[in-house]
């Protein structure tokens, strides 16, 4: 017989700890948690950069400092399960799970899946050559310096120009290595600028408006080709290469699974509430948006875990859905299903993501209707957030539009 949870909450990151914290305050108290590394925190506990804490603690903190203060104000309140690996969900709350333990089922009320993001790597931005040692992403460079007290090189280029790349040279220097430099596609770094100006004061060169072409080396990298934003062929000798960010949401679980899906990202479908196509699922952080920081995806678990615990206390009211259609310039879009209830007047936040530069106005509209208009200065990658839009008079059959101005 299956065990019955009120909530399982899948990933034992920001965003799932922030949940299970909101559903105990709400006096929600039979509460899974799965994680299937050892240890639960998610990404920011093998991060030593000083970027945690404000909007949670009110003062910056290191990762690794900030997630176990987190893992604090939930390991006594509720059940923590790592080295656990959900392989299936059903209808019903009916989860699969895979440990040493073996296999097991159990069932819940209601499912949390806040299973994160992860970085893309180097087969998937078609850079040619073999695969020699050396080729690693952000995250593993973490777990190597950090967890595992390794070096995995000692000239090193990264490759990327998010605010992932300019922690990479934060984590080599805390292990005494210079990063070489610093490419990227985009003719300017997709972070703040005093990013760029943290990058050139440790001495890293930045070839911006540049495109790898090769990656040389047979056992290990021994250099990397590229073409500079002038046209010109150049080779850099290096012995390792650190591909970061291009953050794309761990879906493989949704992809197998009855929940509705985008087909061509498989990204769930999911309303302002983080309810899915099933309304016993809901879904929350960086896997619906990839990616945001580590505090706000905690915000965004504490809203979701008390509206999951909300929805196990009350009848909810009738909903209708209305689809989030996106013209070129945006890539995704946060929720993607708005759920309108006639009877509850409601103002909602969209967070979306543009595939290119626009600096300009943004609006929203409700067939000829516009329900929001305001200019945004958008990079691609930057987190953009379209507040408070009325959706109270939306009706049934309605299509919002997100469009530049």
């Amino acid at each position: 017989m299956s065990q019955l949870y009120d909530v399982i909450i899948i990933g034992a990151g920001p965003a799932g700890l922030a949940a299970a914290r909101a559903l105990w305050d709400e006096g929600v108290n039979r509460v899974l948690l799965l994680e299937r590394e050892k240890e639960a925190g998610g990404v920011p506990r093998h991060c030593r950069h000083p970027t945690f804490g404000l909007q949670t603690f009110h003062r910056p903190m290191q990762g690794h400092i900030w997630a176990a203060r987190l893992l604090s104000l939930v390991q006594n309140n509720c059940e923590i399960r790592t080295s656990t690996t959900v392989v299936k969900i059903k209808p019903g709350g009916e989860v699969t799970i895979s440990s040493d333990r073996g296999l097991e089922t159990l069932r819940a009320k209601r499912v949390i899946i806040a299973t994160g993001v992860r970085e893309t790597p180097r087969h998937a931005r078609l850079v040619s050559g073999v695969r020699p040692q050396g080729i690693l992403t952000a995250g593993a460079l973490q777990q190597f310096i950090y967890l595992k007290k390794l070096k995995p090189g000692i000239r090193p280029v990264i490759i990327g120009s998010e605010l992932v790349s300019f922690s990479a040279i934060w984590t080599l220097r805390n292990a005494g290595i210079k990063a070489l430099a610093l490419i990227d596609e985009n003719t300017r770094p997709t972070a703040f600028r005093l990013a760029a100006l943290y990058a050139r004061l440790m001495g890293v060169k930045l070839h911006l408006g540049a495109h790898v072409t090769q990656i040389n080396g047979n056992e290990r990298v021994e250099s990397i080709e590229f073409t500079a934003a002038d046209g010109s062929a150049q080779q850099l000798a290096c012995d390792s290469i650190i591909f970061t960010g291009r953050f794309t949401g761990e879906y493989t679980l949704i992809r197998n699974s009855h929940l509705a899906y985008e087909p061509e990202s498989g990204r769930p479908w999911f309303d302002q509430h983080g309810r899915c196509s099933d309304r016993d699922y809901y879904v929350v952080g960086n896997m619906t948006h990839p990616a945001d920081m580590g505090d706000q995806c905690y915000q965004e678990g504490l809203r979701v875990g008390r509206q999951v615990a909300q929805s196990l206390s009350q009848d909810d009211v009738q909903r209708f859905n209305i689809f989030i259609q996106l013209d070129e310039v945006f890539r995704i879009a946060a929720p993607n299903v708005l759920s309108v209830s006639p009877q509850t007047p409601e103002r909602v936040t969209l967070n979306v993501r543009v595939n290119r530069y626009h600096n300009g106005e943004i609006v929203v509209r409700d067939g000829q209707k516009e329900l929001y208009r305001a200019k945004h200065r958008c990079l691609p990658e930057r987190r953009i957030l379209l507040k408070n839009i009325n959706i109270s008079a939306v009706a049934p059959g309605s299509q919002l539009t997100v469009t530049t101005g």
